[in-house]
Formats: C-alpha cells, structure tokens, sequence
C-alpha cells in the first residue's frame, strides 16, 4: 500500500445513493462496488488464491534454477492489501462518511491490530516460502512509530515475527521504496516481489504529474504508465505479482475530480 490519495470510480447508481432523501452526499460512495467486490466476491478471494498459487510455484522453479550466491534468498512483500485485510477501515470511513486521511489511517493502524484479515492465499504462499528456506521481507508503507502494532497485526493473523525486527521495513519519511528495497537487498538475494500497487515494485511505475484541465494530458499519463508494464512484460508473473486492489492505489492519481472524464468512449446512440 502507498500512501492514498485521489478518487475511485464507481457506478452513477452507487453515487446517487448518498443524495437520496436529502442526505449529505458520503464522499465513500465511489469506493462502495470496489469495496463490496472486495468484501463479498468469491470472484476477488479466486484471483487472490490463484495469484498466490502461481506465485508459489513459480518460486520454487526460481530456486530450483537459482545459481550459487552468497546471500540467502527472499521474497519482498508489501503488506497492506497484499498479506493484510484492512476492509474494516474502509468499512468504518464509509461509516462515518469519511474522506481518507493519513490522520484517520493511523488511528486505525495504531490501536486496531485485531481487526484485520488476511488476504486469500497469503498464508499458505509465506508458510511455503519459509518452509523453502526463503526470508520473507516486508516492505511498507505502515508508519515506522507504529512498529509495534503492525507485528500484534502480523500475530493476530497468525504469521510469523521469527526476526521480525530485521524482516519488516516500514516507513520513516517517505512512501518511497527505492532504498528499503536497497536495504533487502544488501544482506539478501530478492527473487520475487508481491505487491498490490506498481510502486511497491519500481518508481518507474509512478504516476506522472498531469495537468487536470488538459483531458489530453490526463490520457497521456494514463499511456506512459500502460508503457511501462508493456516494457516490464516479462517481469509479471515471473518475479513481480500483482494482486487486486480496486479501492485505492498510485492509478486514482490520474482522475481529479471528474473520473468520467477517463472513460472510453462509445459510439452507440
């Protein structure tokens, strides 16, 4: 997870909600589809499961192939929406009608360990890793003072904390990842990155700056982020898995305050 801001789409039906019967329009409304697919589909918990499956053989062909190194192997993973469930923080801003801030996610972060999942698949690909004799580093952007919540989080879902300090990478000043994914390496040989958000692999995958009077900016943008998964093909699937995460992420950067606008399309009339 990367630190959220931007907009999510959802239907017009979704949005309209929040204006019935003269209501203050919920600023959640346009989270309320992706949120409940992520909640209720067993279409979501498949493609998790089938993601971690796949990760999982792939790892053990990558250590099979792997050639002789002087560091140990790992697997470097974000955690939030990737190994952790926290829907019922987007439960509770949608509750309270809430706009995100980091103010209200270290609230939760910070005193609600108990309250969150894992997602499908996760345990059983870190159980296999660390039965492989692969590290299993996480790397996110949880905040570094709220250490200690985040390992009771780590506990509650019944992973792990063996080594835990030299394991879990949070953050300090940035959302930035370049250098503790630098630190990982230094002392282990990274074979397999999983994440929820293209950042949590490269900064190449940041979301340009775009000019949100200039729809053809906007599009722009939205290309040069196309091209370059286009020029990482070949590192999806083999040492980069993604999984879902249509509530939030580094893609909402690009829609400002009119999302229509970045829809394709039709000529039906």
């Amino acid at each position: 997870m990367l630190a959220r801001s931007g907009w999510v789409l959802a239907t017009a039906a979704g949005v309209a909600i929040g204006y019935q019967a003269g209501q203050a329009p919920n600023p959640q409304e346009r989270t309320l589809d992706a949120n409940l697919y992520m909640q209720t589909s067993a279409e979501y918990r498949a493609v998790c499961v089938q993601t971690y499956n796949w990760a999982a053989e792939r790892l053990t062909q990558k250590l099979a192939n792997l050639d002789d190194s002087t560091k140990p192997p790992a697997v470097v993973m974000d955690l939030d929406e990737t190994v952790i469930d926290n829907a019922s923080f987007q439960s509770y801003i949608d509750r309270e009608k809430m706009t995100y801030s980091d103010v209200v996610w270290e609230k939760y972060e910070s005193g609600y360990p108990s309250e969150v999942k894992l997602i499908p698949g996760a345990k059983s690909f870190i159980d296999r890793a660390e039965a492989l004799g692969v590290t299993v580093i996480y790397l996110s952007n949880r905040v570094a003072k709220h250490r200690e919540a985040t390992i009771k989080a780590l506990t509650h879902v019944g992973l792990s904390t063996e080594g835990i300090d030299q394991r879990l990478l949070l953050k300090d000043d940035t959302s930035n990842k370049t250098v503790r994914r630098a630190k990982a390496a230094e002392s282990h040989r990274v074979i397999m990155l999983v994440g929820d958000n293209l950042r949590d692999f490269s900064e190449e995958f940041t979301t340009p700056a775009r000019d949100f009077k200039d729809p053809v900016n906007g599009e722009i943008a939205m290309k040069q982020r196309w091209e370059a998964v286009d020029r990482n093909a070949w590192r999806f699937g083999t040492d980069y898995i993604v999984l879902p995460n249509p509530v939030y992420g580094e893609w909402q950067k690009l829609l400002g305050t009119n999302p229509r606008g970045m829809l394709r399309p039709s000529g039906i009339k």
